[in-house]
């Protein structure tokens, strides 16, 4: 196959052909090479075929020019492809830093709107009901009140300034220096008689500027409140960057007038509501901050109380609030766990515990029984349930689990035979103190004969008959 491809390409029955050989190799070898750089041939290759094809006609006259050639255009391809591979790679690594970019955008406009969203303000706009079905913005001005006045009357006070200062001025200076034609005390006379128009007009000048740096201010701040359902007095402060003191005149100065629909300064001058809603929330959270402030005041008012209690009054105190935090806590576990039978378990605890807490508060001499319970076995138990909490919630449920959930279960078993047999022990003191009363009893009875009809006659009968 291989000689018969050469002897197409070379004619070897003609001499001329022959003689021309090398020349017609090196336009094939050329050929070739524009061919490999187009088709991406395996250069080696190439280059044993050249080498070969010499070798069989016996022309080496350009083998090592091909060569070279060969080798030149494929470090072209391998250097086109190494910047392609780097265009490439630094095309990805600017769209990753784009979509990082991205991200980080992302993100600081969501906190951005968390942010606001915290601070009270809503990305809809708030209205205020103003009657027969109208509704308008909220913190909508009436009107500002020297927004237009102000520079007319700085234009008017300006003008009257400088007309009657200026002929008041010219005049007496002239008669003082005897450069008017008419009598010195003329001039006088009328240079006093501009006196009142040029403070009349320094007054509307002042007056002015006043009002008109005030409608500015006003301005910006509607630009903040407005739509708003209220506005922080602190947040307008470090928002337009001017004094509280000043803020606050400027908001008395609209609201005494009238001047913001529907807007309301809050007691505390910390907040202007500017929709029924925000003062209907306003007053619901002085009423609840009332009610936290008496029950702060009677929280405190008890802890003196307690304070100067006796020891026992404190120690029934305790108990009933230590009892009430470790009920609270058994409550919260018991709906994190799903085991209906360790739910029971649960739920007979805290029968018993609670029932022991009431015994204890009503015979304070069994107080003593239960502080053993407080610092060694009720921590313990609570322990036990969070880790029993932990390995119900385990997706797979190995023997491991299984064992550990089982010997919690016992545990608390134990735990409340222990809490019957405490609550039972109680009971027992309880029982010989009420013996002892009724005995005493029965002796005062006897002493002042008030059993002679036979109250106590039989021990089967009521020891009262009603």
């Amino acid at each position: 196959m291989y000689m018969s491809n050469q002897e197409d390409r070379f004619d070897f029955s003609d001499s001329e052909n022959h003689g021309n050989q090398g020349e017609r190799y090196r336009k094939s070898s050329e050929d070739k090479n524009d061919n490999g750089k187009a088709d991406g041939i395996n250069w080696g290759d190439k280059i044993f075929s050249m080498i070969q094809e010499s070798a069989e006609s016996m022309d080496f006259a350009e083998l090592s020019h091909n060569i070279q050639k060969t080798i030149d255009v494929a470090r072209e391809e391998t250097m086109k492809q190494v910047d392609k591979a780097k265009t490439e790679a630094a095309k990805q690594i600017d769209r990753a830093k784009e979509e990082a970019a991205r991200q980080v955008d992302k993100a600081k406009e969501e906190a951005a709107k968390q942010i606001d969203k915290a601070r009270g303000y809503q990305s809809s706009q708030a209205y205020v009901n103003v009657g027969h079905g109208r509704k308008v913005i909220a913190g909508k001005l009436k009107k500002n009140p020297g927004l237009y006045s102000g520079p007319a009357e700085i234009a008017v006070g300006a003008a009257g300034l400088g007309a009657f200062g200026g002929a008041g001025i010219g005049l007496g200076t002239g008669a003082f220096l005897g450069a008017v034609a008419f009598p010195i005390g003329a001039a006088i006379t009328s240079a006093a008689v501009m006196i009142p128009f040029t403070i009349v007009s320094a007054f509307l000048l002042g007056r002015g500027i006043f009002n008109s740096k005030r409608a500015r201010r006003i301005r910006k701040y509607a630009s903040i409140w407005t739509g708003k359902p209220y506005v922080m007095i602190e947040d307008l402060e470090s928002r337009v960057g001017w004094d509280r003191k000043k803020i606050l005149k400027d908001i008395h100065f609209l609201t005494d007038r009238e001047l913001i629909i529907g807007a309301e300064l809050d007691a505390g001058e910390t907040c202007l509501m500017l929709t029924d809603e925000s003062k209907q929330q306003y007053a619901s959270a002085m009423v609840a901050k009332r009610q936290r402030e008496q029950e702060e005041v009677k929280a405190r008012e008890a802890e003196e109380a307690l304070k100067a209690a006796p020891f026992e009054q404190r120690e029934i105190h305790r108990i009933k609030k230590d009892g009430q935090e470790y009920l609270e806590q058994l409550a919260e576990l018991k709906k994190e766990i799903v085991s209906d039978e360790m739910r029971r378990k649960i739920e007979q605890m805290e029968t018993l515990t609670a029932r022991i807490f009431v015994c204890a508060s009503e015979h304070p001499e069994s107080i003593s029984q239960t502080d053993r319970l407080f610092k060694y076995y009720f921590p313990s138990v609570l322990k036990l349930l969070k880790v029993y909490e932990d390995v119900e919630k385990q997706p797979v449920q190995g023997e491991n689990i299984r064992k550990t959930k089982k010997e919690i279960e016992d545990s608390l078993d134990t735990m409340n035979q222990a809490l019957e047999k405490l609550f039972d022990e109680m009971f027992q003191n309880v029982a010989m103190d009420i013996s002892s009363d009724i005995q005493v009893l029965e002796v005062m009875l006897k002493q002042d004969g008030l059993t002679e009809d036979g109250i106590h006659a039989d021990q089967k009968e009521p020891m009262l008959k009603l």
